[in-house]
């Protein structure tokens, strides 16, 4: 399905986003959202898929060699309920500086468009659309110790397209579609995640799915996205999840992009990669100053990309997957904030739109998305190299 963030691909586009091609329409972490977008421990989530990204992310340094690929894992822990995976691909390093290999263990059930968050040195993956196409309430934790994907709990309310993030030390999840493949269902509803359970505590201004999330300064962003049908310009700021201020505006609204906090502590600003605009899939790179309010196009990406994930590792940030000229991507990004520059910075196992996305220690994970076509219970790990 084509995604509309995101960081997810997702259903086809309705109202002006019509405009845009069936391919097009075909990316968004302390992830993240994830985040945050979707997030390493206490940053921002995809995109989410948005998925939020984790937190700050500062990038100085320039790949000076060719990275070499580590070799097939092999489970350390617990295997997840649906299976141990027999994971035989592993990630080209390409001409970057991170490694990306297919994890020993996998989602207990396929998922693409959901939401991740880090938490408590895991990831916490919510919601998401299931293979049959619809939207699903399943929580799943992902433990790097364990070596495994457990169920975790359940949403209140089944939802794909969302956005998370952690606010007040509480995962979150904002807006999405409670009706997955089918036309309608874009939800207003954000919910808390504590214990295994779900609840909701306060409503968006309006209905949104699609859309990013990242977090700075105490406050969570969403970015981007679409009501259902029209997409959406306006940039939203939140301290608690259950209030919610205009922030300020893209340069150029779009739905589905990957969305990060990028910069040094004090400097940090909301970064979107790409997205589907009106017109069609862009390769801009825009950028939310908090302090100015201001959006800016700062940069551009080697090709236009969609569905694609953000993600922060070690200080730097890093975009993967997505869709670009029609097909899924195995590309990976690295953005360097000092003078907004992109480089490529290795390959994934295979091409992923729509994955989930967060980061915790040292390491970051997609999780899901859709490959080859299919939904995916695939769990990929990327650690510097």
């Amino acid at each position: 399905m084509n995604r509309r963030n995101g960081s997810s691909s997702r259903r086809p586009l309705r109202g002006p986003a019509t405009r845009a091609t069936a391919a097009a329409g075909v990316a968004s972490a302390l992830v993240a959202a994830a985040l945050l977008s979707g997030c390493g421990d206490g940053q921002p989530g995809a995109s989410a898929q948005t998925f939020m990204t984790n937190g700050p992310g500062t990038t100085t340094a320039t790949p000076t060699g060719t990275a070499t690929p580590t070799g097939t894992g092999s489970p350390t822990g617990t295997a997840s309920p649906t299976g141990t995976a027999s994971p035989t691909s592993t990630a080209s390093p390409g001409a970057g500086s991170l490694s990306a290999t297919k994890a020993p263990f996998t989602l207990p059930n396929a998922v693409s468009d959901a939401a991740a968050v880090s938490n408590n040195g895991k990831v916490l993956v919510f919601g998401g659309e299931d293979s049959t196409g619809k939207a699903t309430n399943q929580v799943t934790s992902v433990d790097p110790n364990a070596g495994s994907a457990t169920s975790a709990g359940s949403l209140s309310k089944a939802v794909t397209d969302a956005a998370a993030a952690t606010v007040g030390g509480t995962p979150t999840v904002f807006g999405g579609n409670t009706k997955g493949g089918d036309s309608g269902g874009v939800t207003d509803s954000v919910q808390s995640f504590t214990n295994g359970t779900s609840q909701e505590i306060g409503k968006l201004p309006s209905p949104r799915e699609n859309h990013g999330a990242a977090s700075t300064n105490g406050k969570t962003y969403l970015v981007g996205g679409d009501d259902g049908s029209n997409t959406q310009g306006d940039i939203l700021a939140t301290s608690d999840g259950k209030s919610f201020q205009n922030a300020g505006k893209l340069a150029k609204p779009v739905r589905n992009p990957a969305v990060a906090t990028t910069g040094a502590n004090g400097a940090q600003k909301v970064t979107i990669f790409g997205g589907q605009a009106d017109d069609g899939p862009t390769d801009a790179i825009q950028q939310f100053d908090p302090q100015t309010g201001k959006t800016t196009t700062v940069g551009k990406l080697p090709q236009a990309l969609t569905n694609a994930s953000a993600f922060t590792v070690n200080g730097t940030t890093y975009v993967a997957g997505g869709t670009s000229n029609g097909q899924q991507s195995s590309k990976i990004y690295k953005f360097d904030p000092t003078d907004n520059s992109v480089s490529e910075a290795g390959d994934l196992p295979e091409g992923v739109e729509n994955a989930a996305a967060a980061a915790t220690g040292n390491k970051a994970y997609l999780l899901g998305g859709k490959a080859n076509g299919e939904v995916s219970d695939t769990v990929t790990e990327l650690k510097s190299s």
